[in-house]
């Protein structure tokens, strides 16, 4: 019989030897083989070094030769395999419905968006583009006291979304079908956690096939990637609180919202957790639309 440290080392070659993309959640071929692995076998995926002696049953042999196949042959991201992905610390339900949670807007919420937000606890929180919800379920978790809506058009994407409301039982998180945030009221969010679909055109062409799994609306934003940026810009500012603050997720799209906005004051972040083409912009700033639309 194989050992789980037996079993670790040869997945993790298949892995390298099937020359998969590690893009979704995990570092390398190392950490996928560990969940991979560990789920295989219903195992808890915080499982320590203790159980690298033990032995690994023939159920659990044959599970995880199908999650390889899936994984090597199909090019299928593995949180979608396992069906569970992590972010900030929580564990969420995830499938082909929304994209893998990923953002590197975990590290504002961790932060309690400071600097950037000066106010106190904020009263409401807004996840635009939620998808599965995991990134408002994040702020909610983290900050008990603010009332988090987690907003999507999509509907596959809500009903995961409220899956993972139900597993946390958050009382103050709320599911909204929305078209951005053309629902909601003036003035009335204090902080707006955006990752609404931003991939242009070349960067959707030459996408590893692991993304070709997630929902297409969830990325594609058209020529420049900023297709949805644009109105979602016009309405966070409508929609913040006065000192609210919009962090905005846009990736590679980046130079393309810098130049289709010269006079507006994009604060970029580095955030150690990773990640790029995340900016923090205020009310004020965004003040300026205004008085050129």
């Amino acid at each position: 019989m194989q050992t789980f440290r037996d079993v670790l080392i040869s997945t993790e070659q298949a892995l390298l030897q099937g020359d998969v993309f590690c893009g979704h959640g995990y570092v390398d071929c190392h950490d996928e083989a560990v969940a991979l692995v560990l789920a295989a076998a219903g195992r808890d995926p915080e499982s320590g070094t203790e159980i690298l002696g033990q032995f690994v049953d023939d159920d659990s042999l044959r599970t995880l030769s199908d999650f390889l196949d899936q994984r090597i042959q199909g090019r299928v991201p593995t949180a979608y395999i396992i069906g569970r992905a992590a972010l900030g610390g929580l564990s969420f339900r995830c499938d082909k419905r929304a994209l893998v949670p990923r953002s590197p807007l975990m590290a504002v919420v961790l932060d309690d968006y400071r600097p950037w937000f000066q106010g106190a606890v904020p009263r409401r929180i807004l996840d635009v583009c939620c998808g599965g919800g995991s990134l408002g379920l994040l702020a909610a978790f983290h900050e008990p006291d603010s009332e988090v809506f987690l907003m999507d058009l999509d509907e596959q994407a809500l009903d995961l979304a409220w899956l993972n409301l139900k597993d946390h039982r958050l009382p103050n998180a709320f599911c909204l079908r929305a078209d951005l945030m053309t629902a909601l009221a003036s003035g009335t969010a204090d902080i707006i956690l955006a990752n609404p679909p931003y991939v242009d055109v070349l960067d959707m062409n030459s996408l590893p096939p692991e993304y070709q799994h997630e929902p297409k609306v969830a990325l594609a934003a058209g020529e420049d990637g900023l297709d949805l940026v644009h109105p979602l810009l016009q309405q966070a500012e409508r929609v913040l609180a006065p000192g609210g603050v919009l962090f905005l997720e846009v990736g590679n799209s980046a130079p393309a919202l810098e130049q289709a906005y010269p006079d507006l004051a994009f604060t970029w972040l580095a955030l150690e957790s990773g990640g790029h083409g995340v900016c923090a912009i205020g009310k004020r700033e965004l003040g300026f639309l205004r008085t050129t639309t």
